[in-house]
């Protein structure tokens, strides 16, 4: 789960649900416009998700988001037995940002 920031036509925050196959392969599950980042904002989102889903007691295992602390949290509360977890790719970006200076860093 991500949002972009403010960068479509409507200027709203869109958040992205993705899913991952055991094949590795990603599929959309669902998009949402958002009037901010907020919790609250969030919550609306993630309850529309959990309602389609077939079952109550059906959900996702690991959720993947970037360190959005209002996204984390309200993944917790939405979804409390799934593993929340950080993306990879933000970790790495953040790395390089805050070595940069002490690595002579070279981009394959």
């Amino acid at each position: 789960m991500d949002t972009t920031y403010k960068i479509n036509k409507y200027r709203l925050p869109l958040l992205e649900i993705v899913g991952v196959t055991c094949t590795g392969l990603s599929f959309s599950v669902g998009f949402a416009f958002l009037s901010g980042e907020k919790e609250k904002n969030f919550i609306q989102a993630l309850q529309k998700f959990r309602g389609s889903l077939l079952t109550s007691h059906m959900g996702p295992k690991v959720i993947v988001c970037d360190r959005d602390l209002a996204l984390m949290n309200d993944i917790n509360i939405m979804f409390p037995k799934a593993t929340n977890s950080l993306c990879r790719f933000h970790i790495n970006k953040n790395v390089k940002a805050k070595c940069k200076m002490l690595v002579d860093f070279v981009e394959p």
